[in-house]
């Protein structure tokens, strides 16, 4: 990881304008205002928005092995962030046909957290968006023909299937992972 990230968090939250950035890794000293302003991070009281928080807070930077983390800040503070990674998704027969893909296990962009502030004025779907347009990304150099997102709780899994028309997957699970092809966000 090179300084230029880290004058880029800096720049961001200095910059009242909203701004994307990624969070770096746990081996690289992050500047302390991004060290308070993960602390002060509030999601809210929900379960999944607590949990989503306390990831943050705790164990984002050390992920990033694993998933890529950006945040946007927004006034100085962060307004909301996603983490995305690469997974696998079991599809129904009939949902493979209607994307043109064969495997039952179809490569995917996991959302692996996603929360906003709960005093921010930005939406969830802002973030959604977002984080499909960096999925988007990715497939044009790795295969990724959908997104998916574990719900934390059946409150949250209906929420996306409101709000964002998530599918339930093939997936055995009693909470099943849901899944949108990557070009219906956007």
């Amino acid at each position: 990881m090179t300084g230029s990230n880290v004058e880029e968090i800096a720049a961001a939250f200095a910059d009242p304008e909203p701004s994307w950035v990624t969070l770096p890794p746990a081996d690289v000293e992050a500047p302390a205002q991004l060290r308070d302003a993960l602390d002060t991070f509030d999601a809210g009281e929900r379960p999944a928005a607590d949990a989503a928080a306390r990831w943050l807070k705790t164990q984002a930077l050390g992920a990033y092995q694993t998933a890529r983390t950006r945040l946007l800040v927004v006034e100085h503070r962060v307004a909301g962030f996603y983490s995305l990674a690469s997974a696998q998704v079991a599809l129904r027969q009939h949902d493979r046909r209607r994307l043109g893909v064969d495997p039952v296990q179809v490569p995917a962009a996991l959302v692996a957290w996603i929360a906003k502030d709960a005093g921010a004025d930005t939406d969830g779907k802002t973030l959604l968006l977002h984080a499909a347009a960096t999925a988007r990304r990715v497939a044009a150099l790795q295969a990724t023909a959908v997104m998916v997102v574990d719900p934390f709780d059946a409150e949250t899994t209906m929420m996306w299937r409101a709000r964002f028309g998530f599918r339930p997957s093939a997936e055995p699970a009693e909470r099943k992972r849901l899944w949108l092809p990557l070009q219906v966000l956007g």
